[in-house]
């Protein structure tokens, strides 16, 4: 599957300023795309926390995480087709959903979720979502966010709602906190690159600020095997150490806000959570051999950055210590992913810009 080579361009931003999710900022490029026949498309970047803390509430739009992380150009790519007053004999409040993830029919209740939210009231509706990634769902990559914050937007270009990114981030991120798929993912793909999360809540209620990323940097990831959100931000254990490590992270990140920083603080976090499984430290060993100085997990992934001049290499002395012909490596970035025998290496840029 070849990468997807975009460039996402991203809004003006002051970088020592906080950015209030809830301003408007995105009415000019939602505003009248997709219209005609009910079809839409959207787009919303992956997202990888590096540390984070939970706070729930009774008001979804006043759960969330604080935290740090980063968005990849890698993302979800979303396209709606809606068919209002199908099935008329139907209840009129019927919301009939269908998903499919790079053409294969899966269970979405995320994506669902947000599809009956923005579409209270309009019923009855047929809603046919394709999504398509070139990263897995379930490993941590923040893919159920990207695919609700996407898919309302496909769904405002269809109809041409006119809706903010503001209150379509609110209908993703309620659909994320009541299926427990996330927390501050979609706050953070509204915004896009290096982040740091300040203030738990929905857009509009949660606060983000952006940080310098080096430009000679490219993000290093493996999948190696997959891990529940709902686990880590329902069971007591995981939410007590989460928060513990979490919030000493944050603290120290605040204080020197830059990528080593953001690395070390990350591995002692998710090493301190104690979700860094055998595979997942036995890759991580793999990474440092390879010359990824300080990789971390997340989930069910490990990451870590490399120069952009070097990434290839890096990628070669991975696939062949994993048992693949490093000569089959891919060249280039962005790149497919690429196996050895039980290892995948994927090749991602930092997004420059947040979900259109």
């Amino acid at each position: 599957m070849q990468a997807d080579s975009r460039v996402v361009r991203g809004m003006d931003m002051d970088k020592d300023k906080g950015i209030d999710i809830g301003k408007d900022r995105c009415k000019d490029r939602c505003k009248g795309r997709g219209r005609g026949r009910g079809r839409g498309r959207g787009y919303a970047p992956c997202h990888i926390t590096g540390f984070f803390t939970i706070n729930m509430a009774e008001d979804p739009l006043l759960s969330g995480s604080t935290g740090a992380g980063f968005c990849l150009e890698d993302g979800v790519d979303a396209e709606v087709e809606i068919d209002q007053g199908a099935g008329r004999s139907r209840a009129a409040a019927e919301i009939d959903v269908e998903v499919t993830l790079n053409g294969a029919a899966v269970p979405a209740p995320t994506c669902e979720s947000v599809v009956k939210s923005v579409l209270a009231g309009r019923g009855p509706v047929k809603a046919r979502v394709r999504l398509s990634s070139r990263l897995p769902a379930g490993f941590g990559y923040g893919i159920s966010g990207a695919s609700a914050l996407s898919t309302a937007i496909a769904i405002n270009n269809a109809l041409g709602m006119g809706l903010s990114l503001e209150e379509l981030g609110r209908h993703a991120h309620v659909a994320e906190v009541a299926n427990l798929t996330g927390l501050g993912d979609v706050s953070a793909q509204l915004v896009g690159g290096f982040e740091m999360r300040i203030k738990p809540g929905a857009p509009g209620y949660g606060r983000v600020e952006r940080i310098d990323f080096p430009g000679d940097c490219v993000v290093v990831s493996s999948p190696v095997e997959p891990f529940p959100t709902s686990r880590m931000v329902t069971e007591p254990p995981f939410v007590d150490r989460i928060n513990r490590f979490g919030s000493s992270a944050l603290a120290s990140f605040q204080a020197s806000p830059d990528l080593r920083t953001f690395m070390r603080l990350s591995r002692g976090f998710w090493e301190g959570v104690g979700i860094a499984s055998a595979p997942l430290l036995a890759v991580m060993k793999e990474y440092e051999l390879a010359g990824i100085s300080s990789p971390s997990a997340k989930k069910g992934l490990v990451f870590g950055f490399a120069r952009r001049e070097g990434a290839e290499a890096i990628v070669r002395r991975l696939l062949s210590r994993a048992g693949s012909d490093p000569r089959r490596a891919p060249a280039g970035l962005p790149n497919p992913a690429a196996s050895g025998r039980g290892l995948t290496v994927i090749l991602s840029e930092v997004s420059k810009g947040g979900a259109y």
